[in-house]
């Protein structure tokens, strides 16, 4: 299949579920946008993202479509995520997360090494039943088989139509499939403070996403100041990566060999 998403690396090969709008691929990237708030001073990049994969509510879109899930939502770009949340008239000041799945790298920090999984809300007619599921609408027998039907195949995301900004596309992540994302880049834009107010921390690197897993552990303080926690690498998150850092580097090694 050809090119799908503006958010994945062109050319990259592309398999499709036979009867089920799902789709599964690899070199992704993916943005996500919060207002940034003074709580979030003092806390690393590692705990910063993990606060974004949250309990669904009642509000949040499509969080009916598989109940029972923490979810996180993401966008094809910056600019998508910026207009998702001024959609919820969010302020100036605005962290964004720039990730990727981790699978893609070069040097993948998490094991197995698996593709997105993703559920394609777009382009294969699924849009339908979503509509009547964002507007908790009635589903029939059939929708609903058919839905169950998504879910046994455990995809890691859907992707729909932004309604914020126009050919945005956002990507509703479900907790095991937020487990496959790495996080390449934060910025933080403080926009309601003059003079250098813009700051970012690096967590990967180049086009095949080399990771810098120490860049986790840093934390920004007042105002758009960059520090070190030099406590995360004793982390049990730091320690899981940097085996599965170790372990891409061995396989590596011996395919040289």
């Amino acid at each position: 299949m050809g090119e799908l998403f503006p958010n994945q690396y062109w050319g990259m090969d592309i398999w499709k579920h036979k009867e089920l709008p799902i789709i599964e691929s690899h070199d992704f990237n993916f943005f996500r946008c919060l207002e940034f708030k003074d709580t979030y001073y003092g806390k690393t990049v590692s705990e910063l993202h993990c606060g974004n994969l949250r309990v669904s509510r009642k509000d949040n879109r499509y969080s009916n479509l598989f109940p029972g899930q923490k979810l996180s939502y993401w966008a094809d770009s910056s600019q998508t995520a910026r207009a998702e949340i001024k959609k919820w008239k969010a302020g100036n000041n605005i962290l964004t997360f720039w990730a990727y799945d981790d699978g893609s790298s070069f040097i993948p920090t998490s094991y197995p090494v698996e593709n997105i999984r993703i559920v394609d809300g777009i382009h294969f007619g699924f849009d339908k039943i979503l509509k009547k599921v964002g507007n908790h609408e009635e589903l029939t027998n059939h929708e609903k088989e058919f839905i169950n039907r998504i879910e046994h195949e455990k995809p890691d995301c859907l992707a729909y139509h932004s309604e914020a900004r126009a050919g945005g596309i956002c990507f509703l992540f479900f907790e095991q499939g937020f487990k496959k994302l790495s996080l390449r880049e934060v910025a933080l834009r403080l926009g309601d403070y003059k003079g250098k107010n813009t700051t970012k921390v690096i967590c990967a690197v180049t086009s095949d996403f080399r990771p810098v897993l120490k860049g986790y552990g840093h934390y920004f303080s007042p105002i758009a100041k960059i520090n070190y926690d030099d406590t995360y690498i004793m982390s049990d998150e730091y320690l899981l990566r940097k085996q599965g850092e170790d372990y891409s580097y061995k396989q590596i090694m011996g395919m040289m060999r």
